[in-house]
């Protein structure tokens, strides 16, 4: 890569970071744990996660023993 060239992907770099700079939003305020608390109730698709975990740990905790 040639110096003329390496200046102008800098200078790329450096416009798409200013970009994405100016176009982000600052994070709001994390919410507490107990906030949390049953936002996947009923969720199917996190109890296949659950299950999926359960039956992991139980193949693994058998070959252990």
């Amino acid at each position: 890569m040639t110096l003329e060239q390496l200046e102008r992907r800098v200078d790329d770099l450096e416009r798409q970071l200013a970009e994405l700079r100016r176009d982000s939003k600052p994070l709001g305020p994390l919410p507490r744990v107990d906030d949390t608390f049953g936002m996947f109730a009923g969720d199917p698709e996190f109890d296949e996660i659950v299950r999926l975990g359960r039956e992991y740990r139980e193949q693994v905790n058998s070959k252990d023993q």
